[in-house]
């Protein structure tokens, strides 16, 4: 019975120690390492240095509350699928970046160019890039605005770099997995030892039973 009573201790402390371990990193991973307002101003530059601890892909956004009417702001933020909806509203946002590492560039772009799907959030992103980022590494990212985008100064515009909704999914997929390792964990742990236990219970009532009829 020994025998159960230590695997089923073991699966419970193997269980707790995998999800207290994921808890952890999760809580401790920066998804979001840069959120900064700006002023987009033509000619204007911002450089930011950052470091990340999580590897994924990266967006580089331009951020707005929604203090604008929504349709003047999407045309703002270059959202609009078709141009003529936006005829008497042009872009406020053009913007070209560098990024580098260790003195080395990895990677510059511009908002004109084609990038991933929108991020919708409580605010309106309007991506201008995107990297593949690594853990451990320290980044320079020089952003240079093109365009005189006062009008959206009203809506505070931040300057964002965060992980792709992909990561986001990730994380969720491996918390899952993570969920049911520590379930079944606990769930066979608990088994063994209510069985470690009953079993004691029986032995010691045989015992009893056998001391009381000599």
């Amino acid at each position: 019975m020994q025998m159960k009573t230590k695997s089923g201790l073991t699966l419970v402390a193997a269980g707790l120690c995998v999800f207290a371990a994921w808890s952890w990193w999760t809580k401790t991973r920066v998804l979001i390492p840069v959120d900064k307002p700006v002023s987009l101003i033509a000619g204007g530059t911002v450089p930011l240095e950052f470091q990340l601890n999580y590897d994924g892909s990266y967006l580089i956004a331009i951020e707005a509350d929604k203090s604008i009417p929504p349709g003047t702001l999407e045309c703002l933020m270059d959202l609009r699928a078709y141009a003529e909806q936006c005829k008497d509203t042009p872009p406020a946002i053009g913007a070209e970046w560098i990024l580098s590492s260790n003195g080395m560039e990895v990677g510059r772009g511009s908002s004109h160019e084609l990038h991933s799907a929108q991020i919708q959030t409580a605010a309106v992103a309007r991506v201008i890039g995107e990297f593949q980022g690594k853990a451990g590494r320290r980044y320079k990212l020089l952003v240079t605005f093109t365009t005189d985008g006062k009008r959206l100064a009203e809506a505070h515009p931040h300057l964002k770099v965060g992980v792709a909704s992909i990561a986001y999914t990730d994380l969720q997929s491996a918390s899952v997995l993570v969920f049911s390792a520590t379930f079944i964990c606990l769930m066979f742990g608990t088994l063994l030892l209510g069985i470690a236990y009953f079993a004691r219970r029986d032995e010691s009532r045989v015992t009893q039973i056998t001391n009381g009829s000599d």
